[in-house]
């Protein structure tokens, strides 16, 4: 279907050429022509597409030796093992992990892009009833946590709302133990009451909006699944450097004054929850957390099944990490790719305009401090009741992690006091934040969003809710081809095609999904009394 619109600016060069009569809404085409020159730069996709595309010393790929890069990239597609040749002085693959190499998460658009749902990280999170714990009361829900899963607690006896629940593990009673735990909490006239407990006192009216899967219940202690989808790793380098704190910072400030109730603010650049602020332990946290790669900085998770198990050295030495991040750092960024037909071209250029013209680009920002063209102000924002997650984002702003922290706060939150509780409004809030993804190569990094509920970009639109509320509803009110607009304009950010093909054979998943048959409770209500059943 061609798309007819009228020239919405026209400043010397930067001129888009449009064919035939608008068909852009009045309303809409009113605000584009009031917005004038700052238009311009939004629409001028065609020198937006010279700048993502020509190599120039601001956007250089990070300097490192080939061989360093070459030993990364060895390291990134290795398929691990336990006891592997690689990992001499530790204990190789797991014993708890998620994939058996990097790439497996990272492969969509190439070697580094993002990953499919069935590799999104899962976390085992506490739904706590109403109710403030006392010293006595706190002691028996320590231990009910810790019993559940070890890494709930800490050595100083507080907890993590939400702690990650391994897919896989080297020992065989595992998968068992994970199914059991993992299965649907089945629906009964208790269960709906008690749900709907909690959900009043998180302001949340109905029970069909809880946007997470319930599992087990023990006793008082109701436990849901969060998932996190891997993200793509093009272009992280340029993030971490081309990009100061104070760039992010000012977008925050200008954020005050939208009149739309965007309002973000920072703590880290990277992760879901904008948890890590530095890129290298972003990488170095991945190996111990999704593969079960003992590194300086991080400890891998600890087995549920053996809490006793203690590793003897490290799997990756200093060398090897310094290897993999350099690996990270040298992959390219991603491109912004102008269809060759006119036709379609003015579809792209179009939905650029509108882009900006409903909102969006209020949190998406096309240029961040030395770097065009990402998309992003890498701010948390509150995306809305239906993106409620038990394992908040951090209230402060990221300190730099010290060697040996414990798994759970890669994703999650600071542990707090077993008496602590959260009931103000910004409190509240802090469940519902999600750092601003990049846009650029969105094409292909689906699903979308922090869980990948999203298969599409139109869906990823319309999930849109909180601070985004109101660019949804712009959305919405467009025109349907002003919405295929919009869209071939998302599938115009596409990952980098200097990127490495993905190897034909990735592991996949060694297990079976669990099953759908649902159970109440389990009445042991531990994963490794689960395991010892037989």
């Amino acid at each position: 279907m061609r798309l007819s619109v009228q020239n919405v600016c026209k400043h010397g060069s930067n001129r888009i050429h449009r064919e035939g009569e608008a068909t852009l809404s009045s309303a809409y085409g009113v605000a584009l022509l009031e917005k004038g020159i700052k238009m311009t730069r939004i629409t001028s996709l065609l020198a937006l597409g010279v700048l993502l595309t020509i190599s120039s010393p601001l956007f250089a790929q990070f300097a490192a030796s080939d061989d360093m890069v070459d030993r990364g990239r060895e390291l990134f597609v290795h398929q691990w093992e336990p006891n592997d040749k690689l990992s001499p002085n530790g204990d190789g693959l797991g014993p708890l992990y998620n994939a058996t190499s990097c790439v497996a998460c990272h492969a969509q658009g190439g070697v580094g892009g993002s990953g499919p749902k069935d590799h999104n990280a899962q976390m085992l999170a506490i739904v706590p009833e109403p109710g403030k714990l006392n010293a006595r009361t706190a002691k028996t829900f320590l231990n009910r946590l810790n019993t559940m899963h070890p890494e709930f607690v800490d050595s100083e006896g507080r907890y993590f709302t939400g702690i990650l629940l391994h897919r896989y593990s080297t020992t065989p009673e595992y998968a068992e133990a994970h199914q059991k735990v993992t299965t649907p909490l089945e629906e009964t006239i208790e269960s709906r009451s008690r749900v709907r407990r909690m959900l009043n006192r998180r302001g949340i009216s109905e029970i069909s909006l809880l946007p997470l899967k319930l599992v087990i219940n023990q006793r008082d202690m109701q436990y849901a699944l969060a998932e996190r989808n891997p993200p793509q790793l093009f272009g992280t380098h340029l993030i971490d450097t081309l990009i100061d704190d104070g760039d992010i910072e000012a977008i925050a400030q200008q954020q005050l004054q939208s009149n739309k109730g965007v309002s973000g603010r920072f703590t880290g650049r990277f992760g879901w929850r904008g948890q890590l602020e530095d890129l290298d332990l972003f990488v170095k946290g991945a190996c111990a957390a999704e593969v079960g790669l003992q590194v300086q900085e991080m400890n891998q998770s600890k087995d549920p099944l053996k809490p006793d198990y203690q590793l003897s050295g490290i799997d990756l030495t200093a060398e090897q990490t310094d290897q993999l991040v350099a690996f990270v750092r040298s992959l390219p960024r991603p491109e912004q790719v102008l269809p060759e037909d006119p036709n379609e071209r003015s579809y792209v250029n179009q939905g650029a305009v509108l882009f900006d013209a409903i909102g969006c680009a209020e949190c998406h920002v096309q240029d961040v401090g030395q770097l065009s063209g990402v998309f992003s102000d890498f701010l948390l924002h509150d995306m809305g009741p239906e993106f409620e997650d038990p394992i908040p984002a951090k209230k402060i702003k990221v300190t730099r992690v010290t060697a040996g922290v414990t798994m759970p706060s890669y994703y999650g939150a600071d542990p707090i006091r077993a008496t602590e509780t959260y009931y103000t409004v910004e409190e509240q809030n802090h469940f519902k934040e999600y750092r601003t993804p990049p846009l650029w190569g969105v094409a292909d990094s689906a699903p979308y969003l922090h869980d990948g509920r999203a298969t599409t970009l139109r869906a990823a639109i319309e999930w849109h809710g909180g601070e985004a509320l109101a660019s949804r509803a712009n959305f919405a009110q467009l025109h349907e081809r002003e919405q295929v607009a919009l869209l071939k304009f998302l599938e115009s950010l596409q990952a980098p095609k200097t990127a490495e093909e993905t190897p034909d054979r990735i592991v996949g998943k060694q297990v079976a999904e669990p099953g759908e048959k649902k159970i109440s409770s389990i009445p042991s209500g531990t994963i490794k009394a689960v395991a010892a059943r037989k």
